[in-house]
Formats: structure tokens, sequence, C-alpha cells
């Protein structure tokens, strides 16, 4: 068994795919094999990974699925994953000549039962090449102040993030990662790494982009997340703000208001409507 699964979800980034495959050429370890599952791509992806396998020394292994959402695809690549750690990088993005090292020293760390992973920083692409890539600072919560441009990629062994597959909703195509995310972290120790591994930048036919569209359009979805933030929410001021949030959504989207209540906590909801109801007397 592999350690790794590098695991990329695509659809349509045929172009882009040839420098993740030159950064996973330029590792310096082999125990990992990459496993693409593609989401119903109408370019030439299947070519162009059918190319990359002829001249690899690591596993490849594609995936073809119809266009179902990155988060399904994300489901069948879990299912079909040979490696013993789950590590994510998109299509669009690549790793630093050394990153599958580091991760496999942070995996030696975190293989007590009582963590479910680790994480490194993905950054802009501008960063690659400069001078303090990998850094030293590690944490067991997520209460960092680090000062760094970029986001966290989570990297989880696979025993755990298979207890976590998302939901299937007909119809419906995009759903937020911390739907699947929040539980794990909630759940498990995460050790929290400040290390620069991987590199890219959002494209503008990303997921990324028009945000609150798609979330009026995956309506299922969108209240799940928001459901599932109450988790983390902390403040009061968040919990108000995730139950305007996921009103907004059912309201706009026409849910069922009996369902829809009846999924959300009842004292927020209650403090919502009496909040509305006094702001309609005011009017």
């Amino acid at each position: 068994m592999k350690l790794f699964t590098i695991f990329t979800p695509t659809y349509n980034r045929s172009i882009l795919l040839d420098r993740l495959f030159k950064s996973l050429c330029n590792q310096t370890i082999r125990n990992f094999e990459w496993l693409i599952v593609d989401d119903g791509s109408t370019d030439d992806t299947e070519e162009v990974i059918t190319n990359f396998t002829k001249s690899a020394d690591f596993p490849i292994r594609y995936i073809k699925q119809k266009n179902q959402g990155k988060h399904i695809a994300i489901n069948t690549g879990i299912k079909n994953a040979q490696g013993k750690w789950y590590l994510p990088i998109d299509s669009d993005d690549f790793l630093g000549g050394n990153a599958l090292e580091i991760c496999q020293n942070l995996a030696l760390e975190a293989e007590n039962k009582e963590f479910g992973g680790f994480t490194f920083i993905h950054a802009p692409e501008e960063m690659y090449g400069k001078d303090k890539i990998n850094n030293t600072n590690k944490r067991v919560d997520s209460n960092y102040e680090w000062d760094f441009a970029g986001e966290m990629v989570y990297a989880f062994k696979m025993e755990i993030i298979r207890k976590y597959p998302f939901p299937v909703f007909e119809n419906e195509k995009f759903c937020q990662e911390s739907v699947q995310l929040i539980p794990i972290i909630k759940n498990y120790k995460i050790l929290y790494t400040d290390h620069i591994l991987a590199f890219g930048e959002y494209l503008e036919d990303g997921l990324s982009q028009n945000l609150y569209q798609r979330l009026l359009d995956n309506p299922n979805y969108a209240m799940l997340a928001l459901k599932t933030k109450l988790i983390m929410a902390k403040s009061r001021d968040e919990k108000k703000m995730i139950t305007k949030n996921y009103w907004d959504i059912a309201l706009k989207t026409k849910q069922s208001k009996i369902k829809t209540f009846f999924n959300f906590p009842f004292s927020l909801n209650y403090s919502y409507f009496k909040l509305r109801f006094f702001q309609k007397l005011k009017a």
C-alpha cells in the first residue's frame, strides 16, 4: 500500500494538468499514487492522462464519471483510493519539490490514533521558489494567528475521511467542502503546520467564483453547509449571522418552511423570527 493518494478532481482542465504532473515527477519520494477523478470533462483530459502514464515512474489511475460536482468526485476518489493518507491537490495547483517528503514526516508525527490528519499551506503562485518556503511552526489546535498568504490544505488518514462522505442531493452539483471538513476537525486532533507546499491561483471559472449564486442554485447543500458551520461557531453574533444566511437561502429558494424550521436549532430560529417580527413592526 502506498503512503499517499494524491487526489485530483478535474473538469475541463487538461491544459493545466501538465504542470501538476511535472511537480509530482520532481518529488523526492515515490511512496504515492496519483488518482484523478474526471467529473465529466468534454476536453482531451483522458488523452492527456494516458500520455502521462507512459512516462511516469509512479502509479497513475484515472476514473471518469458523469458530471455531478466536485464533492461527488471527492466521494469517488475516497472510495477508490489505495493510499493510507488522502492528500488533495487541485488540477490548477502544483507541489513544491520536496513537498511529499515533508508530508511523509508529518504523517509520521500524526500517526497516533487521536490524530485525523495534518495541514500545510497552499500559497499564491508568485511565492514559489522564494525563501522561507518551509517553516517549522506546529500546533494541535486551530487557534493560530500565523502570518501567511494562502489557505490550509488538509491531508487526512484514509480510514478517517471515509467515515465522512458527502451526502447526495439530486440535481444539485455544488457543496462547500466544510460539510466534510468540519466534522473531522471537531472529532479528531489535527497537526496544523505552516509549511508552504502547494501553489496556484484561483481561476475565473473556478468554484470559488459567484459563490452566492451557487448557493442559491444548490439550496440543500447550502443549508447543510450553514448548519454544519454552527458546530464551529463560538460567538452569538456568528450564530446569528449563520441563521440569517440559512433563512435567506431557504426563503429565496422556496424551501419547505416546516422542514427548514425543524432542521435548525429552535432557539436560533426563535431569535431570528422574533427579530424579524419587531423589525416589521417598526417599518
